[in-house]
């Protein structure tokens, strides 16, 4: 007699978990990206430029007057200081071995 009250309670259990396992694969279908249910939209090849090529060559034009500006001032700059060696910090010398005192 207990081995049938087992065999009914692996049953019952076995039921439960084909209900579970029915429920998981659910959840995971749900779980899914949604991209992937909906079609793929057509990607843009290339960013769509917001500056006209006329203000772009003006713009190019400024900034190279403004950087050739910074490298003239830079250069009188540095034409009054004279260069300085980077410094360093001082090598340490191994001290002479004396002979122990006893």
């Amino acid at each position: 007699m207990p081995n049938r009250l087992i065999e009914l309670a692996i049953e019952a259990l076995e039921s439960k978990k084909a209900a579970i396992d029915a429920e998981i694969a659910q959840l995971r279908v749900e779980l899914r990206p949604a991209r992937s249910r909906r079609p793929a939209r057509a990607r843009r090849v290339g960013k769509k430029s917001r500056i006209s090529a006329a203000g772009r060559k003006a713009l190019s034009e400024r900034m190279t007057a403004r950087w050739a500006e910074w490298r003239e001032e830079r250069a009188k700059t540095a034409a009054r200081k004279p260069a300085r060696r980077a410094k360093t910090k001082p090598k340490r010398r191994a001290k002479p071995a004396e002979g122990k005192k006893s």
